[in-house]
């Protein structure tokens, strides 16, 4: 008798398991996160491109809805809102309380991502100039390419990347 109630229940699991996979095309993870830095933007879309449709703060806790391929997660906010977080950006478990090193300044990758992208965003740096100088490139032309680079953002990126076949759109080799 106890035999064939394991055996039971292994088989409502798996199917209970197949009817999730089949039924949604792809994996979805629902579960709690915790904001790990100060302050997070949750974002409209997969990308630092995409405009902030909420902001929270350390140790908020989000519901994770999906993730993609590429280390972003759906999540929604306390607010409600739904938007896309980067992996790095969240864990788990809440943050762990003031220590020894709380002093410190640590940036997760999404912060990293989004500091490079608004210092692009203004445009060349020191040592990009000097490069851009060493192999005679007009510096007027590089500076128009950054200033279109932070027109096309959000949608419009994703729509290009899309249409051209690039980026995160671009076929991937089998």
């Amino acid at each position: 008798m106890n035999r064939m109630r394991t055996t039971a229940g292994r088989r409502l699991r798996i199917a209970l398991l197949a009817a999730a996979v089949t039924s949604t095309g792809a994996l979805v993870f629902a579960g709690d996160l915790f904001v790990q830095p100060e302050r997070l933007d949750v974002r409209e879309g997969p990308g630092p491109l995409f405009d902030p449709v909420d902001a929270v703060k350390k140790s908020d806790k989000l519901t994770e809805i999906e993730r993609t391929d590429d280390g972003w997660i759906k999540v929604k906010t306390p607010a409600g809102k739904e938007g896309y977080v980067f992996k790095g950006s969240v864990a788990d478990k809440p943050p762990a309380a003031p220590g020894l090193f709380s002093g410190l300044a640590m940036t997760s990758d999404a912060e990293a991502t989004q500091m490079s992208t608004g210092a692009a965003g203004k445009g060349l740096e020191p040592e990009a100039e000097k490069y851009a100088a060493n192999k005679n490139y007009n510096k007027a032309s590089l500076d128009a390419v950054v200033a279109l680079n932070k027109s096309v953002k959000g949608k419009d990126w994703l729509q290009f990347c899309q249409d051209g076949k690039v980026g995160p759109a671009k076929p991937k080799k089998k």
